[in-house]
This record gives C-alpha cells, structure tokens and sequence, in this order.
C-alpha cells in the first residue's frame, strides 16, 4: 500500500471503500456520506487540462436530483488553487469539503462548520434535504439545488443527513486497504 504526502507532511492512506481505492481516508469518509444519503457520486471521474496549462484530476462528482456538483476533498487547512481553476475553466457548481462534521453540532444549530474555502467556519454551503419533495441538495449562499419545488425550505439538519454523517464519521476501515 502506498501514502501520498500532503502539503502538512501528513501521509494519507490510501482506503478501499465501495470498489474504489480512494488516496485518502478522508475521501473515502465523504464516499461512505454520499453512499449513505444515497446520492449517487463518481470518484475522480475525468481529468482535465486547465487553461493554464495544469492537469487536474477533480475527486468527486456528485450527481444529485437536477445538477452535478464537482466536490474536492482537502485535509483543513489545506489551499485547493487547482481546483478554483478548474471551476473557474469550467463554470459548473462545485466545493471544496473538509473534516466531517459532528451531527450533533448540526442538530443543535451550530451549522456546517467544514467548508472554509474563503477562510470562513461559518459558511454558507451546506447539503439539505428538501421538505417538499425529500430530494438532497446543497445550498449556496441562500439558493440552492436540485428539484424544482420552489422555495419550500430545506432542512439542513434532516434525519438522513445527520445519519450520513454519523455513518462518515464512524466509518471503520481494513487495515492496509
């Protein structure tokens, strides 16, 4: 088996999850999140040539109700310039995700606290369910996709939710693999 070094000199470990071998433990967490909400998702579906010239490898696409979402995975902390030009190039949704978080944080009102792109803990981005019609989405600064049921609100603290991350977070994986 081999690690990959991260830019904090943290070797991550490469995870089998789901027929996948994931470069890290942490994408593997956010694989077990999505398989568990039960949004289907790709891992690092295509690469592509940045118009700078780069070549880069996006880790997750994610397919929900309506709209795909490009999802890149980094340790806290870490910058993702790649992937800000990949969006940039591309002009399609998409985040960049960290550490799962805690449900009960989210159950008690403390919002989603792992999305710090622009150097914010209290962010906007955050995955919900629809009231109206159950679909799972994800809010961007006050809208969001992916069903067309209006503005029924969304419920960013729904039993499915909170169960995939509970599923994420204790998510237990072999030894080497």
């Amino acid at each position: 088996m081999s690690t990959i070094s991260s830019e904090r000199g943290i070797r991550a470990i490469e995870t089998l999850y789901h027929g996948c071998r994931f470069r890290s433990r942490l994408e593997a967490r956010w694989a077990v999140f999505f398989q568990t909400l039960g949004v289907p998702w790709q891992y690092e579906p295509e690469g592509y040539e940045l118009t700078s010239g780069d070549w880069y490898l996006p880790d997750f696409l994610v397919h929900l109700k309506r709209r795909s979402l490009w999802v890149e995975i980094k340790p806290e902390g870490i910058p993702a310039p790649l992937f800000k030009q990949f969006m940039a190039d591309i002009k399609q949704p998409g985040t960049v995700l960290h550490e799962i978080p805690d449900p009960e944080s989210i159950q008690y009102g403390d919002g989603y606290d792992f999305f710090d792109e622009g150097g914010f803990r209290d962010t906007p981005y955050q995955f919900c369910i629809c009231e109206k019609c159950g679909a799972v989405g994800f809010e961007f600064d006050g809208w969001r996709f992916p069903c067309n049921c209006g503005d029924e609100g969304a419920a960013h603290d729904h039993p499915r939710i909170l169960r995939a991350l509970t599923a994420a977070r204790s998510a237990r994986f072999e030894a080497g693999a």
